[in-house]
C-alpha cells in the first residue's frame, strides 16, 4: 500500500536520530447521525491508547508485542535545530493541546525497535499545516545531530531522506553506518500519529506503514 512519495527532498546534512525507536497513537470515533440516543454530529470519545498497536497486531517487523517506551529515546538533541527531526517523545511536531496522548514500544526479535505514539483533539486539525510545518522542521536539522536520553548521549546522525505522501504523512530517516532510523508523521483530523523505527540495518517500509496505519485509524473516526 506504499503511496508515492511527493515531496522526496535529498540528503539533508544531518539529523540526530535517538528519540527514534517508540511511537503512539490516538484517535477519535465519529458516532453515526441518527444512531437512537444520540444527537446528530455528536462524538464518542475514544482513548489514544486504543489506536495504538496491540499484542500480536502485524508490522513489517513482525508481530508486536508492547513494552513501556525505554531511557534509550531522545529526550533532547544537539543542535536544537535538529529537536524536531530526532525526537519522540515531546516531539514538537505534535500540535499542542490534545485531550488524550498515548504511547507503546513494541518488541520483536533481533535488535529492531519501534514505537508508536498518539494524540487525540477536540477540534479539527489542518492535516496540511501540520504536514507542512513538521517538513519544515525535519529539514532545518544540518550537519550532524546527536541525541540525548535518561541512559546518555547517542553518536551522531545524519538526515539522509525526507518527503512527503498524498494522504497526509510525512516520513524522513536519520543514520549512521550502524544505526537507521526510520520516522513518520501521520495527520488526520482529529489524529496524530507517531512512529519510529530503528535497526542496525536499513529498509524499514515507512513510507507505506505510516499511509497503511493512518488508514487503519481513518477506519475507526469515520
Amino acid at each position: 500500500m506504499a503511496r508515492h512519495v511527493r515531496a522526496a527532498a535529498a540528503l539533508v546534512i544531518a539529523a540526530v536520530m535517538a528519540s527514534g525507536c517508540a511511537a503512539s497513537v490516538a484517535g477519535r470515533a465519529v458516532r453515526a447521525p441518527g444512531e437512537p440516543g444520540a444527537p446528530a454530529n455528536s462524538h464518542r470519545a475514544i482513548s489514544a491508547h486504543e489506536f495504538l498497536l496491540a499484542d500480536g497486531d502485524p508490522t513489517p517487523l513482525g508481530p508486536a508485542a508492547a513494552i513501556a517506551v525505554g531511557t534509550n529515546y531522545f529526550t533532547g538533541a544537539r543542535p536544537p535545530e535538529c529537536t524536531a527531526a530526532l525526537l519522540f517523545r515531546g516531539s514538537p511536531l505534535r500540535p499542542g493541546g490534545s485531550s488524550d496522548h498515548a504511547e507503546s514500544a513494541y518488541r520483536f526479535s533481533g535488535q529492531a525497535l519501534y514505537a508508536e505514539s498518539v494524540d487525540t483533539y477536540d477540534r479539527s486539525l489542518k492535516i496540511r499545516d501540520v504536514i507542512s510545518k513538521g517538513f519544515t522542521a525535519v529539514s532545518n536539522c544540518h550537519g550532524e545531530a546527536i541525541g540525548v536520553s535518561p541512559s546518555g548521549v547517542f553518536r551522531p546522525m545524519r538526515l539522509s531522506f525526507f518527503g512527503t505522501t498524498d494522504d497526509g504523512v510525512l516520513v524522513w530517516t536519520m543514520t549512521r553506518p550502524d544505526w537507521t532510523c526510520d520516522y513518520g508523521l501521520a495527520a488526520l483530523s482529529r489524529v496524530v500519529l507517531m512512529l519510529s523505527a530503528c535497526d542496525v540495518k536499513p529498509g524499514f517500509p515507512m513510507t507505506g506503514w505510516a499511509s497503511k496505519r493512518r488508514a487503519q485509524i481513518d477506519r475507526r473516526t469515520t
